[in-house]
This record gives structure tokens, C-alpha cells and sequence, in this order.
């Protein structure tokens, strides 16, 4: 009895060491490694290679070698983007001795990279295992047939960052501009121990008309012998399990096997709304006479399916509207793209927050936890390869670069449900033949994405949407806004494909100064912002350098309301991305955020208010203008855009006009009707007589639009009264366009002169409402100004409100004005409306100021006063508002300037 236990027991100890040996087993590489820096490249040349040596130096893995202070001490403060601290370029060695286990014997033994940058070479002993070059893809070299288990073996590894193909040195999978060209090994590294017959991929295919998924298995058989079993499937989910097997057989070193497998109906869809994601994990028993093997590969996937519509993406059969965000590889706090969890899971709260549904990944790819968090929130993403520009002109090398690429993100990223759509890369020139091959092979190869040759360039044949700034109907592009909203892109929008807004927004806020200190543990410093601190200061403004950040971010916030709305109200377009909601800070250095180049908030505009004018459902207006005199009526088409889960069914809808001080002034209701879910609906039209609004000194009210009182959009506008007798001169006051004698007498006899010069006479430059396009170092085109600041609280302003920043009411005064360079004036000297210059030049600048000028009194406007002022009610109140200040007991200008000063910007 007692012999017979022991045996009983020898037996199931026999099967358990059998059933350890046949699971896949991994070993951790993280860790301590040796290190070795190489900018001669031994290894191409005749000198001893690296790997025949131990490495004398450590370096922990996963890392770079900027955390390690590797490499060329910058002593340089880039302008046109971050500074890298230490900049390394070249081949970096890293170094490990390991045992490999003995029980791994038979076993196919593979060293796993999860991101490298560039090139990854590896050396067993002395030996040359491969190389791998993918940029977006893992790096999983075969070490089969160079290690043997049970002995300890040098494993040299060896990362290349330099450019390995002629590629567009901005692209933003290896560029200093966003993302630093780091070398080293990130994310998950370990070696694995795989039977000999294992899942080298496996692809999920749903069918959602019929709740089944096809599952593609590759398997691998390196035993060059027969082998037959099962593999049996396990889908689980929230509330969901199911088991599927079927049966296998393979005699060749590659073996396809497909399955189709009923869900059932509780299986349950993924889309923005219902992130429903389930894991299916293949767990494959084979064998033949003399062993048994087994593999398990899992895999994420969403029942989802992506077609081509009319206007729109389709997920799911229902259009989608995209309201996107461009990411381009912006992650300054490291240097490299994360590859946690936790980091990418908020960023997609923080677009969800800020109302986005969609992120397009800019000439990159990014790992596995994007991917991971997109399926969790529902964030429908386009992936990029590495192109740019001229990466498609001929060079065969390159091309087979791109050809592997495409593959290998394919199979890679394919399964997850947030992979909606896919691009060759960013503004692409060169041979299309060659873009029409990617685009035609992707669509062959997976289906599960729409597929486009390229952004914003030329259109190839297999085209399932377009990103662009214009198609061949127009403009669908919208870069800035307007005092009116009775516009959109519909009919430019309206081609053979789904037509998503290119880049749009992109206005400059200047720079918080403030961010510097948040470089401090990075591996780049903003010594950009140090020059542009420096300038400021040297122009005597430096104190005004929160009040340019705030001023000017506050005109880009309107600028993005008013953009996204503009896109939003076209309901042929197939939505917008955004460059970008948080800042870019190379090609120039884009602070175009709202957010810091970390994803922090820039403090302009909260997420609640953001999302009401970008969200699922928006409640929109149709108006004019923004300026009105008070014996005009204000008149408005309200809609609403739906792209949400479901239509609004009995929706109340309600408008009402309030002053500044929230007291409500006019109120009423629309017709309470369902509001359709994917379009853009019209919902009613109401006027609202101004006549009869009592303004006292208030002008500016707003419009609110809402449904069913959760769904809330608001809308200023302004409300002047008629001033027919402008600008009249007294004994005391003289009004002149020109500084002649009179003016000169007229202070000199310490009475009051206002000059209101012509534009054609002021020497500055032209005033624009908006902010410069992208940044004034890359694109450096007049006038070069980021919005104005006000100085509101000063008595000039008594009979006009506003803000410290430009709103829609300066429309009609900032186009029709010039801009005054003011650096020969006294640094005591403020305009009050103080025009900010670029970051890069940051002069003092100014349309109108006061000043005391050979014992007079003198205030100066560099606004032009004749044209069309009959239709510029606001031009009128600021005139007005400055009449009753230069006639009242409040003008008393306290700096003294030179004449020669007044002479200096006005023309002879």
C-alpha cells in the first residue's frame, strides 16, 4: 500500500514537472546592466566589438541614457524647441550575463524589447543573433539556436538611435522637436521559454450583425513534425463567459487556423459610449508520439466594426462625428513616450473631460497601454507610421522600411477596438504610386480600419477619409473665428469621403514663464522661455508677463469655441483635430494649448466650460454679428448637434439674454420637440428686440442657449447706442488726425489734443484681431502679435466694457488700426490697449496711449475713424467712451514723453 502511494505520488510529481515544463516561462531583465557608450561604432568597423568585452559601466534598465547623464553636455538654449540636457547620438551597448534554465531545454527561447530607439542588434557570447528595426513595433529577437539552457551565456545588446533610413528628421517618432531621439530600452524586457509548437499571433475579427467573431491563429511548429491537439478559446468580459475549442493539426512550419465563434446575445458592443472590451485568451494543447506542448496567447479586442460613410465614419453601422486632438509624441516630463497604464489612462480622461472622442497620433505610433486605455474609454484613434514630407520620394531601402512598418503595427495594435483609422503619415510629397501601394495593402491586410494615403496632400484611389485643410470643393479647414456664427464647412466637406478638419485652431498664447521650474527633473529645459524671459525683461515688461499669458490665452479660448463650433455646425464634416489642446514645443516652439506641454491645465478655461461647446451634444446658435447698435434686433438660429448615444426626446428648449451681472433681461421657449441623435439639427429661431433693453453702463450681454437645462452654451454680444457727434473739438480739446502746429500749440498752451492718426500715416504695423498662426520663429509673417491686453480698469474705459483681453466687440476696432512701435518711449510708459508682440521679439507695443508732451495733455489712437464708421457701433463706444474721458476731471496722463517720440512712428 505504502509502495503503492509512493508511486501514485512519483506519478503526479512526474506530470507536474511535465506540465511546468510545457507552460511558457519568462525571466525579467529589468535591472542592472552593463554599459558601454560607442561613437566610433566598433561594431561596423575593424576594431574589437563590444560585445568580446565586458562592459565597464552600469545602467538600469528599463531607461535612457539621459537619465543617466549620458553623452554631450548641451551648452546650447534652442529657440525653435526644448534644450536636451545630454544629447547621445550613436550605438549604446548594454550588457548581462544569464543563465538560462535548465528546465528551458527543447524550449524556443526569444529576448523581448517592448520599445527601442532605433535599431536593436543582439550578441550572444560573441555571436550575432539579428537585427530589428521597427520603430513602433516590439522587438522579439529568436535566441534559439544560439543559447543552451542550463549554461550562462553574455547577452549584448546593442541600440543604434541614429537615423537608420533617410526619414524626415521631424517626425515624431524620433525627433528632438516633441519627443527626444533617445537611446536605450523601454517598457517590458524579459527573456521567454516557448514550447516548440506556439501562437505566434492571433487576430479577432467581429461580425456584429450576427454577434460572432472569426479568430485568425498563426501557429508555429519547429519541430518539422506532425503535431495535432486543440485550441480552445476562453472569451471573458464584465457579466460575460464563454469557452470555444476546436481542433488542430500541423505538419508545417506554419500553420493558419481560423474559427468562427457564436457569442451569443449578451455579448455587448464597443463605441465611445459602451467601452465594452473583452479578453480572449487561445490556450494550445498539441503533440505527437513523443511529447506534449502548450501555448496560451491572449489578446483584447471590442465588439466593434469601422466603415466608410457617405460623410461620416461609421462605427458600428452609426456615424460618428470626431472630435479630435492631435498628439505629437509631447512628453517632456521623460523624453519618450510612456508605456504604463497609469500615464495614458489620464490622458484619455483628460480628453474625455475636455469633451474629445478622438486623438490622431502625428507621424507616430504609440504603445501598447494607449491602445490599453483608448479600448477602456472609448477614444477612437488614428495611427501614424513614421512618414513625413518626402518619405515617399524613391529609396527602395526606405520604402521596405515602411512596407514592414505598416505590417507590423497592423499585427501588432490590429485587435484593439480604438484602432478606428489609419494613415501612412503626416503631409506627404513624392511618388503616390508608392502611397497607393501601402494603402491598398493595408485595406487587404486588415480590414478592421479605414485607411488614407496621407494628411492634408495628395489623394490616392483607395482613400476610405481625408484629413485636410481643403478638398476640391474648399476650405474645410478652420483655423481662427468669427464676430458672426452663420457659417460652416458643409459644402467643401461634402466629397466622396468622410472629410475630417485638418490641424485646426493653432493660435498663439504667450508663454507662462512659470513652466520653466517644471522642467526641473527632465531630461530637457525650457531655456527657450529663459531667452524669451530675458528679452521681456530687457524691454522693461517683465512685469507683464502673467498678464500676456492670461490675456492672450483668453482670446484663444475664444478662438477655440469658436472654431470647434464652426465644425460642429457643419454636419457633412467628418469632424476636426485640433493642433492641439495642449502645447507643442518644437518646430518653433507652439504654445497653442490650453494645456502645458505636460497636460496641465494652463488655468484659461476649465473642462466643465470647454465642454460646452465641445461635447457629444452641443446646443449652437446662428447670428450675424457679435456688435449692435439699440435699435437693431438680435436674431438667431438655434441648433443642436447630437452625435450622442440616443436622440433627445421631448426636449425643452430655452433661450434667455442676461447682463453681465447674470440678471435676466429677455427670456422664452422653443418648440419642446425630439431632437435627432447623429446630425446637426435645426431647432427654432427667436429675435429679441434691443430697444427696449435698458443698458445703463453696461453693453455687453450674453445669449444662453439650453436643453432640457443640462445642455447649456452661451454667447456674448454687445449692444451700443448710436453716437452721431463724435470726436468734436473745443477751447480745451482738439481733435487732429495730424501733429501739425496747431497740435503742438494746443499743448503747448497745456490744453488737450487726441490724435486719431490715419492708418496710412502711422509707420507700425497692421493690428489683427487674432493671434499669430502656430508660432511667429516657424512661420514668421506680419504682424507677428499675440492679441492685446487691456488695461481696463483704467478711466479711458469708464463708457466702453471690456475685459482685460480682446472679445468679439474689438473686431471692428483692431482690423481698422495700426500698431505703434513704443520701444523709444519711457519704459514707465503703458498703452491702454497694449498690443503683445511675439515671445521671440517682444517689444513694447501699443495702439492708443496717453502722455503728457510739452505741457499738454496728449492721448493718442491709432485707429482709423473713417471708414464705414456708420456699421461699427463698437468703434463709436470706445470713441465716445474716450471723449468723455479727455473732457472730464480723469485726464491727467503722468509720464512725459519727447515729441520726438510722437514723430518717430507717424509718417512726414
Amino acid at each position: 500500500m505504502q509502495k503503492h502511494l509512493m508511486s501514485i505520488l512519483l506519478m503526479l510529481l512526474s506530470l507536474q514537472i511535465s506540465s511546468l515544463q510545457a507552460q511558457t516561462t519568462e525571466l525579467d531583465l529589468s535591472g542592472t546592466w552593463g554599459f558601454q557608450t560607442d561613437l566610433m561604432d566598433f561594431r561596423r568597423g575593424s576594431l574589437s566589438p563590444r560585445y568580446n568585452h565586458a562592459l565597464p559601466e552600469n545602467i538600469e534598465l528599463p531607461g535612457i541614457t539621459d537619465d543617466y547623464q549620458i553623452g554631450y553636455k548641451s551648452p546650447y538654449r534652442h529657440i525653435d524647441r526644448l534644450t536636451r540636457k545630454y544629447e547621445y547620438m550613436g550605438p549604446a551597448w548594454y550588457q548581462r550575463d544569464i543563465e538560462i534554465p535548465a528546465t528551458w531545454k527543447g524550449k524556443q527561447i526569444f529576448v523581448y524589447f517592448e520599445r527601442t530607439h532605433w535599431l536593436s542588434s543582439v550578441y550572444v557570447d560573441t555571436k550575432e543573433v539579428s537585427k530589428i528595426d521597427y520603430v513602433s513595433v516590439p522587438h522579439n529577437h529568436d535566441l534559439t539556436k544560439f543559447v543552451r539552457p542550463g549554461k550562462i551565456h553574455r547577452i549584448t545588446v546593442c541600440i543604434d538611435n541614429r537615423f537608420q533610413y533617410n526619414t524626415h528628421k521631424w517626425n515624431h517618432a524620433h525627433t528632438e522637436f516633441t519627443q527626444i531621439n533617445w537611446n536605450g530600452i523601454l517598457g517590458e524586457m524579459k527573456l521567454m521559454a516557448i514550447d516548440p509548437v506556439y501562437i505566434d499571433d492571433m487576430q479577432v475579427y467581429p461580425n456584429i450583425a450576427d454577434n460572432t467573431i472569426r479568430v485568425r491563429l498563426q501557429l508555429n511548429n519547429t519541430l518539422k513534425k506532425e503535431v495535432n491537439g486543440d485550441a480552445t478559446f476562453m472569451i471573458a468580459g464584465t457579466d460575460y463567459r464563454l469557452e470555444h475549442k476546436v481542433s488542430v493539426a500541423s505538419n508545417d512550419s506554419v500553420t493558419f487556423v481560423e474559427a468562427t465563434i457564436a457569442l451569443g446575445d449578451k455579448i455587448k458592443r464597443w463605441d465611445e459610449f459602451n467601452p465594452n472590451v473583452y479578453e480572449i485568451t487561445c490556450t494550445l494543447n498539441t503533440s505527437n508520439d513523443k511529447a506534449s506542448y502548450q501555448h496560451t496567447k491572449s489578446a483584447t479586442f471590442g465588439m466593434r466594426e469601422v466603415k466608410q460613410g457617405k460623410n461620416h465614419v461609421l462605427v458600428n453601422n452609426r456615424p460618428v462625428h470626431l472630435r479630435g486632438n492631435v498628439e505629437n509624441a509631447v512628453f517632456p516630463a521623460t523624453g519618450y513616450a510612456p508605456l504604463d497604464d497609469a500615464s495614458w489612462e489620464r490622458i484619455m480622461v483628460l480628453m474625455k473631460d475636455y469633451g474629445l472622442n478622438h486623438l490622431r497620433f502625428h507621424s507616430w505610433c504609440p504603445p501598447k497601454a494607449a491602445f490599453r486605455m483608448a479600448d477602456k474609454y472609448g477614444i477612437y484613434f488614428e495611427v501614424e507610421m513614421p512618414m513625413w514630407g518626402k518619405d515617399a520620394e524613391p529609396d527602395e531601402a526606405r520604402y521596405d522600411f515602411f512596407r514592414r512598418e505598416i505590417k507590423g503595427i497592423l499585427k501588432e495594435y490590429g485587435n484593439h477596438p480604438s484602432f478606428i483609422l489609419y494613415c501612412n503619415g503626416n503631409e506627404i510629397t513624392g511618388n503616390f504610386d508608392f502611397i497607393e501601394e501601402l494603402t491598398a495593402e493595408g485595406r487587404e491586410f486588415d480590414s478592421r480600419h479605414l485607411y488614407s494615403g496621407s494628411t492634408a496632400r495628395t489623394r490616392v484611389k483607395s482613400d476610405q477619409y481625408y484629413v485636410s485643410q481643403q478638398t476640391n470643393k474648399g476650405p474645410v479647414k478652420v483655423y481662427e473665428g468669427l464676430p458672426n456664427t452663420d457659417w460652416d464647412r458643409n459644402t467643401e466637406s461634402d466629397v466622396d469621403v468622410p472629410v475630417i478638419s485638418h490641424e485646426s485652431g493653432q493660435r498663439c498664447v504667450y508663454p507662462n514663464f512659470e513652466e520653466i521650474k517644471k522642467y526641473a527633473n527632465s531630461p530637457v529645459e525650457a531655456r527657450n522661455f529663459e531667452v524669451f524671459r530675458e528679452m521681456l525683461d530687457d524691454n522693461g515688461m517683465l512685469d507683464q508677463a502673467h498678464d500676456f499669458f492670461r490675456a492672450s490665452g483668453a482670446l484663444t479660448v475664444l478662438e477655440y469655441k469658436a472654431v470647434i463650433e464652426a465644425l460642429l455646425r457643419s454636419s457633412k464634416s467628418a469632424g476636426f483635430q485640433l493642433l492641439s489642446i495642449n502645447d507643442f514645443p518644437g518646430q518653433g516652439y507652439a504654445p497653442v494649448g490650453i494645456l502645458d506641454p505636460f497636460w496641465d491645465s494652463k488655468g484659461l478655461i476649465t473642462p466643465e466650460k470647454f465642454r460646452e461647446f465641445c461635447a457629444p451634444t452641443v446646443a449652437l446658435l446662428r447670428y450675424e454679428k457679435s456688435a449692435y447698435f439699440k435699435n437693431e434686433t438680435f436674431t438667431a438660429e438655434a441648433e443642436v448637434y447630437n452625435f450622442s448615444s440616443s436622440a433627445i426626446k421631448n426636449a425643452k428648449l430655452k433661450w434667455r439674454l442676461t447682463d453681465d451681472q447674470g440678471k435676466v433681461l429677455k427670456k422664452g421657449n422653443l418648440k419642446t420637440q425630439t431632437i435627432a441623435n447623429e446630425d446637426v439639427s435645426s431647432i427654432g429661431r427667436f429675435s429679441i428686440p434691443l430697444t427696449h433693453i435698458t443698458l445703463d453702463q453696461t453693453q455687453k450681454l450674453t445669449v444662453h442657449l439650453s436643453v432640457n437645462d443640462t445642455i447649456n452654451n452661451s454667447w456674448n454680444i454687445w449692444v451700443y447706442p448710436e453716437h452721431r457727434s463724435l470726436m468734436q473739438s473745443t477751447d480745451q480739446v482738439l481733435y487732429t488726425t495730424v501733429y501739425d502746429e496747431a497740435a503742438k500749440q494746443q499743448l503747448a498752451q497745456g490744453k488737450t489734443v487726441v490724435l486719431y492718426p490715419l492708418p496710412n500715416t502711422v509707420k507700425g504695423r497692421k493690428s489683427v484681431f487674432h493671434n499669430h498662426f502656430w508660432n511667429p520663429i516657424m512661420f514668421a509673417w506680419p504682424p507677428m502679435t499675440i492679441g492685446c491686453l487691456i488695461h481696463h480698469e483704467k478711466p479711458v474705459f469708464h463708457d466702453f466694457t471690456t475685459s482685460y483681453h480682446t472679445d468679439w466687440q474689438w473686431w471692428d476696432i483692431l482690423n481698422d488700426a495700426k500698431v505703434i512701435e513704443m520701444s523709444e518711449a519711457p519704459p514707465a510708459l503703458r498703452p491702454f490697449i497694449q498690443v503683445i508682440d511675439s515671445y521671440d521679439n517682444n517689444k513694447k507695443l501699443g495702439i492708443g496711449f496717453e502722455a503728457k508732451v510739452n505741457g499738454g495733455k496728449l492721448l493718442v489712437l491709432a485707429v482709423d475713424t473713417k471708414k464705414d464708421l456708420d456699421k461699427r457701433p463698437a468703434t463709436q463706444q470706445l470713441l465716445y467712451s474716450i471723449d468723455k474721458y479727455v473732457k472730464g476731471d480723469e485726464f491727467h496722463p503722468q509720464i512725459i514723453v519727447e515729441e520726438s517720440f510722437i514723430k518717430s512712428f507717424l509718417t512726414e
